[in-house]
């Protein structure tokens, strides 16, 4: 057993934490709340992030995409293409004690003729007073409509012209979003009522639904799950739509094809965008049952872009069972500096698996700055959170925007012992809180279906019990999870390059397949 106790979730730096968050790469609503799909915004490269980095530049909100919307109102399915703005502050720090509660603007413009025949039209501006407020890492979101002429709307379908009535109409947004260390989840409801003159008659279109997604450095989605209904004084329509708008980093390996080149191959990132609706109607309109399908689907061309990554030299690993995990990672720069000090058989530190997860979810990190030469100044920094823990050292802003980020790593005498080895259980318990998915194992002390599941300590269920689920840690060839053993370089490559491929992968498909291919 260590002679240290972890302190993982409360202790004497417990009031102290301050949540980040991790970086924000796309924005809520960025296919607007009225069952549309938008090309979405795409997950900036590694150099560009480190260019905006350098030239510290605030990232705009303003955005403008290609966007698609099926139409209703004249009680035939009809599919509108235009283009998408979006305007307005939208940057919440949570962190800025001095605004747990404060408002902003953001404006929704869609325009343009469809590229069709038909030239259907979709002329909306919507502006919407954003009321929130944070409660600790939790931000609550409420979208109204503040005053009269805040949204204005002309739709043409097929030469018929639809106006609405402002007075009579009525739209309202609320979010909650969550701010783990490495992900932000988010989950609201929609609520639409828009009224129409037609010549001299009236349509009412209401719409209803839930909708959920998540940023996170490697991959992003936000899919809607929307019931309506279109109302006449001679007819009534009902359906439902699923709008989804996915961007995610795919990793690929290319080989060589020349043998005459210094290296044989390397890893490239595939910035992937997808964008696609389904809808299914449950009621027609009075003799139109047998004339349109019931069922459709749209979506938005993707543009796939790509990012070369390095190539490290990692021959004297050939053969290794962490081989792949330990390449990937140094083309990711989630691993730097000489690959052959990276020797996978030794322990690895408290510190350098810290810096490892801070580099693997990108969390903000503070520049280096220019050392400093006054002791006094030099001590008040190493007061401010571990003693041990001082600014000369490489890791140091790791270390910190790890503590930043809301991981809380040190131990319970306040310490952080940067260099001692770290258990198996402590490195998934520190792993998990990237994910903020502690909750899966919802038991406070749940079984794992390890064989050595009594040893593992009863502040770490949670998590392992988690990560197992998620197929971020597995059991050896007797099925133990070694709970105390030390993490080794190699596995320590296995353990984080799992949380990247979950981040990619299995993450964004939870939030898509399993929305959209529900219907009620």
């Amino acid at each position: 057993m260590s002679k240290f106790k972890p302190m993982l979730f409360i202790g004497v730096l417990a009031g102290m934490i301050f949540i980040l968050g991790c970086p924000v790469f796309a924005d809520l609503g960025d296919f607007c709340f009225f069952g549309g799909i938008s090309a979405g915004r795409k997950l900036p490269k590694t150099t560009e992030l480190i260019l905006d980095k350098k030239d510290g530049k605030k990232k705009k909100d303003d955005f403008e995409t290609p966007y698609k919307e099926i139409m209703f109102l004249s009680g035939v399915p009809t599919t509108y293409e235009g283009k998408l703005t979006v305007k307005g502050d939208m940057d919440i720090d949570i962190n800025d004690k001095s605004k747990l509660a404060d408002s902003y603007d953001v404006t929704y413009t869609t325009s343009g003729t469809d590229l069709t025949d038909e030239g259907n039209r979709v002329d909306r501006e919507i502006k919407y007073k954003v009321n929130y407020r944070i409660e600790g890492d939790q931000v609550i979101k409420d979208y109204e409509i503040d005053k009269p002429g805040d949204w204005d709307e002309t739709i043409i379908i097929g030469g018929t012209t639809y106006n609405l009535t402002d007075l009579e109409s009525d739209s309202s947004v609320s979010v909650i979003e969550h701010h783990t260390p490495g992900v932000t989840y988010y989950k609201g409801d929609i609520s639409h009522r828009a009224v129409y003159s037609v010549d001299e008659s009236k349509i009412v279109w209401e719409i209803s639904g839930t909708f959920y997604g998540y940023d996170s450095a490697w991959s992003s989605t936000e899919t809607h799950r929307i019931d309506g209904t279109v109302t006449t004084d001679k007819w009534q329509m009902q359906y439902q739509i699923r709008p989804s708008v996915s961007v995610g980093k795919t990793l690929q390996y290319s080989e060589n094809e020349p043998t005459a080149i210094s290296f044989s191959g390397n890893y490239r990132e595939v910035m992937q965008n997808k964008s696609g609706l389904s809808y299914n109607i449950y009621a027609m309109p009075k003799g139109n049952t047998y004339k349109v399908p019931t069922t459709g689907t749209e979506s938005i061309s993707s543009f796939n872009t790509f990012e070369q990554l390095i190539a490290p030299n990692l021959g004297f690993l050939k053969g290794h069972f962490a081989e792949a995990d330990i390449k990937k990672l140094f083309a990711m720069q989630i691993l730097d500096g000489e690959p052959t000090y990276y020797q996978p058989s030794q322990s690895i530190t408290r510190g350098q698996f810290v810096t490892m997860l801070v580099k693997a979810a990108k969390l903000p990190v503070e520049e280096e700055t220019a050392k400093k030469k006054s002791s006094k100044k030099k001590k008040e920094v190493i007061n401010v959170v571990f003693p041990d823990v001082t600014q000369d050292r490489e890791d140091y802003r790791y270390i910190m925007a790890a503590y930043n980020s809301g991981l809380a790593v040190g131990r319970d005498n306040g310490h952080f012992y940067t260099d001692a080895p770290i258990e198996r259980q402590e490195a998934i318990v520190i792993l998990l809180r990237i994910l903020g998915l502690e909750n899966l194992g919802l038991d406070p002390t749940p079984v794992t279906s390890f064989a050595d599941d009594r040893y593992v300590a009863d502040w770490a269920k949670k998590e392992v019990y988690a990560a197992a689920r998620l197929g971020i840690i597995a059991g050896d060839s007797d099925g133990n999870f070694r709970p105390k053993s030390y993490v080794s370089k190699a596995e320590a490559a296995a353990f984080v390059n799992r949380l990247v491929n979950y981040m990619r992968d299995d993450l964004l498909t939870d939030y898509t397949e399993h929305i959209v291919n529900y219907a009620n």
